[in-house]
């Protein structure tokens, strides 16, 4: 059977509306559908954090698999990477939160923020699972994207002294409270890193300045 196929010349019209032009139609329906995806994206967003807000994990993630089986660019695909691997995250599922992120960083369609967010939050991960040479890799790749923010920052710190590289930890956790000083949690780390390794502060004069002039005292860190 042969395919009808409307000129664009041709006029058509849908049930209860007026005869149009057939490349006009097209398009008009082509954004409805555009727009109803987008909706649709939101809203399953919104309720996968709804269900983690509900101490439904099991629901929460299932609507995060429903929103990347829907995205339609790699670009799309790459934010609901980044997604789904927040909401792992939370639920402590470090190992499958990191390759959600490989997963997201291996279509290579991400926006300038969300590889980043994909390259920090797979380093926090790494370094959360003991794999801090790898972490490395990826903190300062988010770094290269965006110095400006804190994050990757304190990642590269906690990867540095994971590898024993306490003078270079101790030096990216100052440039993360630097950054950001309302965040405490870089500032703690080195608190501790500190503390633990006293001769990193006599062994750099430099170091030693800039620690006291941001006066953080020593003592124990809590989690990132």
């Amino acid at each position: 059977m042969a395919t009808k196929t409307f000129p664009d010349t041709q006029t058509c019209a849908l049930p209860g509306e007026k005869p149009t032009l057939a490349v006009d139609v097209e398009a008009d329906l082509q954004g409805r559908v555009v727009s109803c995806e987008a909706v649709l994206a939101n809203a399953l967003w919104q309720l996968a954090r709804f269900y983690q807000a509900a101490g439904r994990p099991a629901d929460a993630t299932a609507c995060a698999e429903r929103f990347l089986a829907g995205a339609r660019t790699p670009a799309a695909q790459a934010t609901g990477c980044l997604r789904a691997g927040q909401l792992l995250e939370q639920q402590d599922r470090y190992a499958e939160a990191e390759a959600m992120y490989a997963r997201g960083l291996a279509l290579r369609a991400a926006g300038v923020d969300v590889a980043y967010f994909l390259h920090n939050n797979r380093g926090y991960c790494l370094n959360l699972l003991g794999r801090h040479a790898d972490a490395e890799v990826h903190t300062r790749a988010a770094i290269a994207l965006d110095p400006t923010r804190h994050n990757a920052h304190k990642n590269l710190g906690l990867a540095m002294a994971g590898q024993g590289r306490f003078e270079e930890a101790a030096r990216s956790l100052l440039e993360a409270d630097r950054r950001c000083p309302g965040d405490g949690r870089a500032r703690r780390h080195l608190a501790e890193l500190l503390a633990e390794n006293p001769e990193v502060l006599e062994a750099d004069p430099a170091l030693a300045a800039a620690y006291r002039e941001r006066r953080i005292g020593l003592g124990p860190v809590r989690r990132a």
